[in-house]
């Protein structure tokens, strides 16, 4: 069919001049697609997040590595070294850090990473109001959730500083860690590799920084002499799981479950006969 004078103007608008109704029912299918059996197009599913495990951390010797104050610019590099070597890890994040590196926080969910808040900008909490410190907490959840999808359930208050107040306004359980590196102040692929590797026990929280080259540099020696010790790396939530998180408590590692203790039974038969020239009765207190 012949399409007389018409033109083809903006976003596929026709100039009507000249167009029989035909004509522009042929040219607007050509233009869309929709000719008659042409399967409309469909959109790939969207990447998941892997299925949650269930790891039992009073039977397993598990450790949990967590990394606060990012995203920064080594992170992406830090989470290939994870996905790598199968590792799970927590990642303590600043909500004023969020925006630039919204990609990474979304990777992190799906490699399985865990996704926590450690306020917006730093603040030591106990200098703060109650309404500040809940801005802190709420401006970084909406942060970590637009990006990632996932809000996060953990708090982890900056230099382990809380008191009551603090306490009462994250309304979140807090966690603070076993083992402090102290990568921050030395800086030392070495250092870090060392106490890394030595200074976990069964159940402890690792703190580390993924906004310093030489933390991040360490990661794979760490993970590498840690497992030789025979250590299962799960997230914070992981190590936690079957307590009871309680908002506003703080958690610095997995603490062994309370014994059971079980009364023994009463012994069973007559009681025993006293030997002789003992007295039945015990004398009477004067």
């Amino acid at each position: 069919m012949r399409i007389r004078n018409c033109a083809v103007i903006g976003a596929g608008l026709l100039l009507a001049a000249g167009c029989s109704h035909a004509d522009r029912q042929a040219r607007t299918a050509g233009q869309h697609g929709t000719l008659k059996g042409r399967a409309p197009a469909t959109r790939p599913p969207a990447p998941a997040p892997p299925p949650p495990r269930k790891i039992d951390c009073d039977r397993v010797k598990c450790v949990a590595l967590t990394f606060d104050d990012g995203p920064g610019e080594y992170t992406t590099r830090l989470l290939d070294t994870l996905k790598k070597n199968g590792v799970r890890a927590t990642f303590f994040m600043l909500g004023e850090n969020v925006g630039a590196h919204r990609a990474v926080v979304r990777r992190m969910v799906l490699d399985g990473q865990e996704v926590a808040n450690h306020t917006w900008s730093h603040p030591d909490l106990t200098t703060l109001s109650s309404a500040e410190v809940r801005s802190q907490i709420q401006r970084t959840q909406k942060a970590v959730k637009d990006a990632s999808g996932v809000a996060p359930t953990l708090v982890r208050p900056p230099y382990g500083s809380v008191n009551k107040r603090v306490e009462r306004a994250v309304g979140m359980p807090l966690i603070l860690w076993s083992v402090d590196t102290l990568d921050w102040r030395y800086r030392d692929v070495a250092r870090d590799t060392r106490v890394g590797v030595k200074e976990p026990k069964t159940g402890g929280i690792v703190l580390f920084h993924d906004i310093h080259k030489p933390s991040v540099d360490s990661i794979p020696k760490v993970v590498d002499g840690l497992r030789r010790r025979g250590f299962t790396f799960v997230t914070v939530s992981e190590l936690l799981m079957g307590r009871r998180l309680v908002p506003g408590e703080s958690y610095s590692e997995r603490t062994p479950p309370p014994m059971q203790v079980t009364a023994s039974p009463p012994p069973s038969g007559p009681p025993a006969r006293p030997p002789a020239g003992s007295p039945t009765t015990p004398a009477s207190p004067r």
